[in-house]
């Protein structure tokens, strides 16, 4: 078979989608509501890369071995990837600043600042909230130390957000006081975030589904959007609270707009700004 005609999008009949649809929500806890063109688009990738004929000798694959799990992960990997860039809400990242240096003002900042970007992707958010924190530790009080974690569901995204290169198009979404200070061209087309920035943020492979095993926890900011989306309504509810469960007493939660629906719980309160889904943990 040519390479021409591998490239050519496979036919997925209703019960192979159906069985694919099972395994995803099986397995990773998440739907895909993305339209079946474009997820038969990454099983023909999957296939070019295997060599297969055939998706139903794709769907075959699927079983209970380990190879089939390694796929299924390879799977997720293309059908999760989602738009991302540094400073996609500014109004959020405002949010995060004016909690820092809130936070700055308190008599006990002893034990450092931290954040997680739960759904990291390729590390634009993660990266984004820490220039926004580097720079006010770094005019306030410098000696003060922070770290952030950064996790996804895909191993692709983890391992170019590990590397902390982007292509000059992602860099100009990038204030400029905070481009000039916390990048450096290292190639004719990319860019890498500083030492300074990349030894203090940490990425690691993992699902929502599993947060509440997360060997973490006492963020002062969780940041988790756009997300959420991927999950069942009931477990939309049970993995915000995990996440409420890991911040701080006083701590913040960001999460994407209208992804709380009917969501409460009693020791979160709803932060007011406009276009920002914020909540502060109360301190008791």
């Amino acid at each position: 078979m040519s390479l021409a005609a591998r490239r050519q999008t496979p036919q997925l009949n209703g019960a192979q989608f159906a069985l694919l649809m099972e395994q995803l929500q099986r397995r990773a806890g998440i739907r895909i509501e993305s339209p079946l063109g474009v997820i038969a688009d990454c099983v023909g990738e999957r296939m070019q890369t295997l060599a297969l004929e055939s998706s139903a000798d794709y769907v075959a694959l699927f079983d209970d071995s380990i190879s089939a799990r390694a796929e299924w992960l390879a799977l997720v990997d293309l059908l999760t990837v989602k738009e991302t860039r540094f400073f996609r809400q500014p109004a959020a990242m405002q949010v995060v600043a004016e909690y820092v240096e809130d936070w700055l003002g308190r008599e006990d900042t002893g034990n450092g600042f931290s954040f997680w970007s739960a759904g990291c992707s390729a590390g634009h958010e993660l990266y984004s909230i820490a220039m926004v924190v580097e720079h006010l530790l770094h005019r306030e009080e410098p000696w003060l130390e922070w770290h952030g974690v950064g996790t996804d569901i895909s191993f692709r995204a983890i391992t170019e957000a590990q590397r902390g290169r982007y292509h000059e198009a992602a860099i100009e979404h990038i204030p400029a006081p905070y481009r000039r200070a916390y990048t450096a061209r290292v190639s004719e087309r990319e860019w890498q975030m500083s030492e300074g920035i990349r030894t203090r943020s940490h990425f690691f492979h993992s699902n929502l589904l599993h947060v509440n095993d997360a060997p973490f926890s006492d963020f002062n900011v969780v940041f988790c959007q756009n997300v959420l989306i991927y999950f069942e309504r009931d477990t939309q509810h049970w993995i915000i609270d995990q996440l409420a469960d890991r911040l701080r007493e006083g701590g913040l939660l960001i999460l994407g707009a209208g992804e709380d629906l009917g969501w409460t719980n009693p020791l979160m309160q709803r932060a007011g700004r406009p276009g920002v889904c914020a909540y502060k943990k109360l301190e008791v």
